[in-house]
């Protein structure tokens, strides 16, 4: 029982510390950041875009702050009675409200909070920055792949030729896009870039951490040196 307090206490220290962070981050987020974040969002997507597709312009503001966005898809239109012949297209176009945009920034205040609520700032520094590039890119993937995503969706509808197994991949590609790996992003990569609290994660839940020893912080030189040196010979008495 007294081993087990530390770990508790450890564990509601950096829930309290982590639930407050995420607090103060999103506020941040939303009253500060996400004008810019969008900026930068847009700006990326655009450079990325135009490079795969030789310069085509991907993204158009509208007045309202949506966002208007033209995707190259090959497809035909079926033809009616105004027009008897089907119509071929060339390129969708759509419009993202700007609420829907805002998934796609809310990876990066999460792992703040998330990191800056570990213990040791200093060792925070590294995970810290590696984890905030690779979720801002990886935000930006996800927006361009629900761009295609919803540009082949409104293709295949319009032509009428979908099928059942073809609409439930887009239907699956756009909720993981949109609902599911922005929200968990965050908890992955910080479990895969911050040695110390993936071990301390696991240090609650267990009496032992995985793989034995082996996700222990290592001690300094100056702790192995002090380890290593034997302990001075004290006088010997004899009976």
């Amino acid at each position: 029982m007294a081993r087990r307090m530390p770990r508790d206490s450890g564990q509601g220290r950096f829930l309290l510390r982590g639930s407050a962070l995420l607090i103060v981050m999103l506020l941040l987020w939303w009253l500060v950041l996400l004008n810019p974040m969008l900026f930068l969002l847009r700006s990326f997507a655009e450079i990325s875009w135009s490079v795969i597709f030789s310069g085509e312009k991907l993204i158009s503001e509208l007045p309202s702050g949506d966002w208007s966005l033209r995707v190259p898809v090959e497809g035909a239109i079926p033809g009616s009675p105004g027009h008897p012949g089907p119509t071929k297209i060339d390129s969708i176009e759509f419009d993202v409200a700007r609420p829907d945009l805002m998934a796609f920034t809310f990876s990066l205040p999460v792992y703040w909070a998330i990191v800056l609520a570990a213990p040791g700032l200093r060792r925070s520094l590294r995970p810290l920055i590696l984890g905030t590039t690779l979720a801002a890119v990886l935000e930006i993937i996800l927006f361009l792949a629900f761009a295609e995503i919803s540009a082949h969706h409104a293709a295949a509808q319009w032509s009428g030729r979908q099928s059942e197994v073809s609409k439930w991949f887009l239907s699956l590609g756009n909720y993981l896009v949109v609902n599911a790996v922005p929200y968990a992003a965050p908890f992955i990569i910080v479990l895969a870039l911050h040695r110390e609290l993936r071990w301390r994660i696991f240090q609650w839940g267990n009496s032992e951490p995985a793989g034995g020893r082996e996700g222990l912080p290592k001690p300094s030189r100056k702790g192995r040196r002090r380890a290593i040196r034997p302990a001075p010979a004290g006088p010997v008495r004899g009976r």
